[in-house]
């Protein structure tokens, strides 16, 4: 039997929404006892939030995006060095500012290694009232350069050669070599000494396992845990002792919904006040901002630091046909073929933008760079063209023939299997089509996606998605290309080999100064994408369903909740 489209399930969810709602779980007193269940939106702020999947704990081991909006819970409960605003800017948390080349906090030595100095926030207390410092931290450090502990990074611990903490207001991180992102702090998670230190101590093996880290945790944010749950919800009291004053909600309610329709049902029925990310997709939030109009409750779509791209191979050994996407005029063509608000309209009905380079809109450093961004529109005359000038010229059939090698225009275009893969190859191949190139798709099965091999020697091009900030790290320089040597883990998947972006990236990750790094950049987009070496469609989004009266910095690139301290209902 073929099963309903997800927005006629929808449609029959806004139907029985409020018929088939589970009662909310009752709020907690600051004890952990349940207390009498409010009939409606307490005056004396509670609230309540909904996920799709359940978290394993709130000190991430594996760190990483985690399906079904599990990584929202631990900024309700947890604080971190640095955060990211709704505008895209790196801000202060736990760190009483930012590291700085201009105060000496950030500075690089006479022998080539660095250090980063952090100056902490006076007075921020656990939940159980012990004192935050920076031996903490220094813990922390211990754990994440351990190798006895399995704990991925998301910057490079490996470059942090020691660390000392003068007083317990201040960390002191010297460095091998110097790191444009050591400012961000990401290896550097607060852990309870206090608490888990004597773990650490006597049984490692133990100690990212331990409850400490889920149901019996204590954190730094504004709020406790006083009951979870398993499978339902979470419940957080207010922490009086917030180092940013007393948070304005008396209790949290986290919730569990494991499905999206159940989502939507608990929101129309006013058992939930926000819908958080990654629950909805687009098409069914559209579906419920259609019902929700004049209402004054909100749908917003939040622009993520995830590039849809058109990956290109660039080794001959490879590449086909011959003197096709190895040919930087033939690649420009094919993007200037590419219709990429029609493939917004169709991927994500209007609710993204379209990209032009691994820089997105709300991201800090854009107006700096806007002006160095080549630009390729939807032109197919001007596509045409480029072929021509590259030799290619339609044959009789329409299909493009080279002249010197009288090859046909044959060119593969593969994505990987995933909700919506298809529409978005098919928009995509319409466009070449349309200057004459003979286009197969390849939707790759799931079984075969993890094949390093099979996903470095794509023939043609291979449409993915990815954080945007990888491509001017290193995702197209030439050390990190995918071959037999590294057993094809390379991220530079399409084998693109240029000595100036290679020299620009190396400059770049040394260069500490933000100011100093802006030319940089700009040098970058002009060489890497005037190439043409790789093509940027869109960007994604996430919806936030919120209803009326929740106000506050809703919505970050990397997570919606990181300033759950701000959030209000009016």
């Amino acid at each position: 039997m073929r099963q309903a489209s997800p927005v006629r399930w929808l449609a029959l969810v806004l139907l029985l929404a409020t018929a088939c709602t589970a009662p909310a779980p009752s709020p907690a007193s600051p004890a952990g006892q349940p207390v009498p269940p409010t009939q409606a939106a307490p005056a004396s702020g509670n609230i309540t939030l909904a996920i799709l999947r359940e978290p394993t704990g709130f000190i991430d081991f594996n760190q990483g995006a985690k399906p079904g909006g599990a990584n929202n819970a631990a900024q309700i409960v947890h604080q971190s060095l640095v955060v990211v605003d709704e505008a895209g800017r790196y801000v202060p948390q736990l760190a009483a500012e930012l590291t700085s080349v201009d105060r000496g906090t950030w500075r690089i030595n006479s022998d080539g290694s660095m250090d980063t100095t952090w100056k902490l926030r006076p007075n921020v207390k656990w939940h159980d009232g012990t004192p935050f410092t920076s031996a903490d931290l220094l813990f922390a450090f211990t754990v994440k350069k351990d190798p006895d502990i399995a704990w991925s990074s998301l910057g490079r611990p490996d470059l942090m050669e020691s660390a000392t903490a003068p007083d317990p207001l201040t960390l002191v991180i010297h460095w091998s070599t110097p790191y444009f992102d050591a400012d961000r702090g990401q290896d550097l998670v607060p852990l309870p000494q206090h608490l888990v230190g004597d773990l650490y101590a006597s049984d490692k093996a133990s100690l990212q396992f331990s409850p400490r880290f889920s149901t019996t945790f204590v954190g730094l944010g504004p709020y406790r845990l006083e009951r979870w749950e398993a499978g339902a919800f979470m419940q957080f009291s207010r922490f009086d002792d917030y180092f940013q004053g007393t948070p304005p909600f008396n209790s949290v309610t986290l919730k569990f919904l494991g499905d999206p329709n159940t989502m939507v049902a608990n929101v129309l029925s006013g058992a939930v006040d926000v819908l958080l990310p990654l629950g909805l997709d687009v098409e069914a939030a559209q579906e419920l901002e259609r019902r929700w109009a004049g209402t004054g409750n909100q749908v917003r779509y939040n622009i993520q630091d995830t590039l849809w791209y058109v990956q290109v191979q660039f080794r001959p050994d490879y590449a086909r046909p011959t003197n096709g996407l190895t040919d930087r005029s033939v690649r420009a063509a094919l993007y200037q073929a590419t219709d990429r608000q029609a493939l917004v309209d169709v991927a994500t009905s209007r609710a993204a933008p379209i990209a032009d380079s691994w820089f997105n809109p709300r991201d800090a450093i854009r107006p700096d760079v806007d002006s160095a961004i080549p630009q390729f529109p939807y032109d197919l005359a001007r596509a045409q063209q480029l072929l021509r000038d590259a030799g290619w010229t339609r044959g009789a059939d329409g299909t493009l023939v080279n002249g010197q090698t009288r090859d046909h225009f044959e060119i593969e275009l593969r994505g990987n299997q995933a909700g919506g893969i298809e529409k978005r190859l098919n928009v995509v191949a319409d466009g070449w089509k349309a200057v004459g190139a003979d286009v197969q798709l390849n939707v790759v099965p799931t079984a075969r996606a993890s094949d390093a091999e099979y996903a470095s020697t794509f023939p043609g091009g291979f449409v993915f998605f990815s954080q945007g900030r990888l491509f001017w790290q290193n995702r197209l320089h030439s050390s990190s290309i995918a071959a037999p040597a590294n057993r094809w883990t390379g991220r530079n998947r399409g084998g693109y080999r240029n000595p100036r972006v290679d020299t620009l990236l190396d400059q770049i990750v040394v260069t500490i100064d933000p100011r100093l790094r802006v030319p940089l950049q700009r040098q970058l987009l002009q060489e890497q994408l005037g190439d043409v070496a790789l093509m940027p469609l869109y960007w994604e989004v996430t919806p936030v369903v919120t209803v009326q009266g929740i106000t506050g910095p809703i919505g970050g690139q990397d997570d919606v909740i990181s300033n759950f301290f701000g959030w209000r209902r009016a």
